[in-house]
Parts: C-alpha cells; sequence; structure tokens
C-alpha cells in the first residue's frame, strides 16, 4: 500500500534543496570560493593547506622580486634581493 509519502518527500526535499541552492547562489562568490578552499582544506589537510598556500603565493609572481628568484635560479646563481625591493 502506497500513502504517496515517498513521493511527498521527494518533492519537499527538492523544494528545500531549492530554496539552500537559491540563498547560497545569492552569497558573494569570494565567499562562496573561500569557503570551499576552507572546507577541502579541512577533508584533505596537505592538498587543502597546499593550495591555499598557493593562492597566497600568487600576488608575488606578478612581481619584479619573483622574477628576479625565478631567473637567478634558472642561471644558477644567488639572486640579488637588493635590485628588486
Amino acid at each position: 500500500m502506497d500513502l504517496g509519502l515517498r513521493n511527498q518527500s521527494v518533492v519537499r526535499l527538492d523544494a528545500e534543496v531549492d530554496a539552500w541552492c537559491a540563498e547560497i547562489a545569492a552569497k558573494s562568490p569570494t565567499a562562496l570560493a573561500t569557503a570551499k578552499r576552507s572546507f577541502a582544506a579541512s577533508t584533505d589537510p596537505i592538498r587543502g593547506i597546499g593550495h591555499l598556500g598557493m593562492q597566497a603565493l600568487s600576488p608575488y609572481d606578478a612581481t619584479a622580486r619573483s622574477k628576479e628568484d625565478v631567473a637567478a635560479f634558472l642561471e644558477k646563481r644567488k639572486p640579488d634581493f637588493r635590485r628588486h625591493v
């Protein structure tokens, strides 16, 4: 005997999921990305923390000091830190 409870539960679940999705979609994309990275860091600490660290370093990549570091490494010499302050 089917009382329709299963169908009703699915309809309510779908409505609840839609409401949650709408609420999440209205949030700041930057905040959502940060939250996702935080969740990833907590569930896979090594990869998650490494990813956060790489993101923290990304502004450094565009600097003259970064270019000097890479050039020094490729040329097998010590970087001249004073030249690129």
